[in-house]
Order: C-alpha cells, then sequence, then structure tokens
C-alpha cells in the first residue's frame, strides 16, 4: 500500500491510496491538526494504528526545503528525516519532497473539472480538455514549463518542465522573495509590513496570515471602521476564514477591500512566475485558499494584475492561469512520486 501525506502548518493529510492502470485512487483519508502533535511520525503512527494497513512506500509533501532526505518545516517546530521515519514506523520506502512538490507532481494527472479557467492564454485553445492534453506532451519546448502557486498557511511555488520527454519538478522559495508593489495602495501595505517584520516576501501578504495583515493595514490606516460583529467574529473564529467569506459576498467594507488587495498581489506574483523561468505552459493557484475564492478571483482583479507586465507582457499574455479546485492535489502528487521509487 502507498501511503500518501501532505503537511502543513495548520493541519496534516494522509491517505492510503493504490495504483490502478496507471491512475492513483485514495482510499481512507484522514486530517490532523499538525500543532496537536509533537512530530509527523506521531501522526502517522495515529493513521496507520487506525487503518490497521501496512505500508511498502510512502512519500510527504513538507512545509520547507529538503535537503538530502531532510527538511524543517518554516512555520511548525517539527525536524523531518526520510531515515528516521523508514526506521520508526516501518516504512522500507520513505521519501520527503516539498510540499509544492507533491503539488506540482499532481498538475499533469489533473482532469478537467479539477481546475477553473481564470485566462485561456492568447496561443492556446478555449478547451479545458486541450489544456490537459498540453500538460501531457513531452515535446520538449517552452510550453511544457508551467508554475505552481500555492497560498495557504505560507506561500508556496513549484515549477514542472520536460526534458527529453522526461518530467521534472523543481522546487522553489520564490514566495519568501522580497514583496514588490506595483500601485500606491501596495506601496503603503509594504511599509505597513515593513513596520512590523526585518524583512516583507510575497508570503507576508499571499497566505492565510498574511490576508489577515491585509485587513490589519486596512482597518489601521482608517480605510473603512471595524464593526462590532465583525471584530467579534474575527476573535472568535478563524481570522482568514471570516476575511474570505464575508470578502466574496461584500458583507463588510473592510473584509472586501482586503480581499481585493490580497487577488491583486496573487495575480502580479502568478505573473512574475511566467517570466522567471518562462513557464508560458500555464500557472496553477493551488492551495486552500484560491479554490474557495475562485469565483472572487475570477471578476477580473486577478487577471487585470497577472498581464500587466510592461515590455514582456505578451508573454504573460500567451500563458493561461487556472485555479486548482480539488484541494487533495498534494496528497494524489505525494502518492504518484512514491509510487516511482
Amino acid at each position: 500500500m502507498i501511503l500518501a501525506g501532505d503537511v502543513g502548518g495548520t493541519k496534516t493529510r494522509l491517505a492510503i491510496c493504490q495504483l490502478d492502470n496507471g491512475r492513483i485512487i485514495r482510499q481512507q483519508t484522514d486530517t490532523f491538526i499538525s500543532r496537536d502533535y509533537s512530530c509527523l511520525e506521531e501522526v502517522v503512527q495515529d493513521f496507520i494504528n487506525k487503518y490497521d494497513v501496512s505500508v511498502t512506500k510512502s512519500c510527504f509533501g513538507v512545509p520547507g526545503p529538503v535537503v538530502n532526505g531532510e527538511a524543517k518545516a518554516t512555520k511548525l517546530p517539527w525536524h523531518f528525516k526520510e531515515d528516521r521515519i523508514s526506521n520508526e514506523l516501518n516504512i522500507p520506502k520513505v521519501k520527503l519532497v516539498n510540499d509544492l512538490v507533491a503539488t506540482a507532481a499532481a498538475v499533469p494527472h489533473l482532469m478537467p473539472e479539477d481546475l477553473h479557467v481564470l485566462y485561456e492564454g492568447e496561443q492556446h485553445s478555449s478547451s479545458v480538455e486541450n489544456q490537459s492534453q498540453n500538460r501531457n506532451s513531452s515535446s520538449g519546448n517552452g510550453e511544457d514549463v508551467i508554475g505552481v502557486l500555492a497560498p495557504g498557511t505560507g506561500l508556496g511555488q513549484a515549477y514542472v518542465y520536460t526534458n527529453a520527454g522526461q518530467r521534472h519538478i523543481m522546487a522553489s522559495e520564490g514566495g519568501h522573495a522580497d514583496l514588490a508593489p506595483t500601485n500606491e495602495v501596495e506601496v503603503k501595505l509594504f511599509q505597513y509590513l515593513k513596520s512590523k517584520y526585518d524583512h516583507v516576501s510575497y508570503d507576508r501578504a499571499l497566505s492565510g496570515p498574511g490576508l489577515n495583515g491585509i485587513y490589519m493595514f486596512l482597518k489601521e490606516t482608517g480605510f473603512a471602521p471595524e464593526s462590532p460583529e465583525l471584530e467579534k467574529r474575527l476573535r472568535e473564529e478563524d481570522p482568514g476564514t471570516v476575511i474570505t467569506t464575508t470578502g466574496k459576498t461584500g458583507e463588510y467594507e473592510l473584509c472586501a477591500e482586503a480581499l481585493n488587495i490580497f487577488a491583486s498581489i496573487l495575480g502580479a506574483q502568478a505573473g512574475n512566475m511566467v517570466l522567471n523561468l518562462l513557464a508560458i505552459g500555464g500557472i496553477y493557484l493551488g492551495g486552500g485558499i484560491p479554490a474557495g475564492i475562485y469565483e472572487k478571483l475570477a471578476d477580473g482583479i486577478t487577471v487585470d494584475s497577472y498581464l500587466k507586465k510592461g515590455r514582456l507582457s505578451y508573454l504573460v499574455k500567451k500563458t493561461p492561469l487556472y485555479v486548482i479546485l480539488d484541494d487533495h492535489t498534494a496528497l494524489l502528487g505525494a502518492a504518484y512520486i512514491a509510487s516511482e521509487s
């Protein structure tokens, strides 16, 4: 049996999977609160005991760079080592990859119903089915380079490229690159964040905590008043969830504007990914946040920001932009990686 894992700063998902005629079939799946455990091994042991399964291969997407089979989570006090996990849990084959590498590994296997098209791209057919064929091609040209951008607890990035008929996934920590404001409001946001952090990256804006930071910037600079009802909800519920759900409906002016700014910065960074590696095969927005607000991202703000790249805008205009709707994509990708080990 294959064990796939998607480890996050907030939650950890595990799934038992099987390979059937070249496709991964996900079976039992559970979600755990990451901070309820001291390490990944404890989570996996609970999962294995619950379902009484024997695992032969496993892959875990983890939130941080993986070097020589070892990683430290960026927003979680966990230290991962392949050999330790293998020995303690009696799993013969254990693979650690960056969580966005796991997501990227699943992209070529996604079905049309797993995607929402934000922008079709000038040189591409409007058919999502044709885009799926493009993802599964292996001609080795520039169109085979795709990018994955995923805001969640943090901001992850990765690329997939084809060389000599073989797909390769390249991890990236570009989410921690310097935030580049594109308008006066974003300049003021940058200055606000700079007053709180030594380094202001895209991660500080394009994440769950980042969305809350944008909200606090608007509140503290007097964009609009915070109603007592909203203050109570933000205190008693998850702030990111409150901001996204009410921002979509326009229920609260502060939340709606925070979501507008988030959508604009997300589009800008997606366009940056096209230019960084000429990823004109497509940019895919993954993670929990885009899937939850894809209708908001389709209102034009994100795409407008995505396309504004000055003299090289024509490259971005060629490149389709998608939202990944399946929130189990990282598990799927981890299972495919494990199956190939």
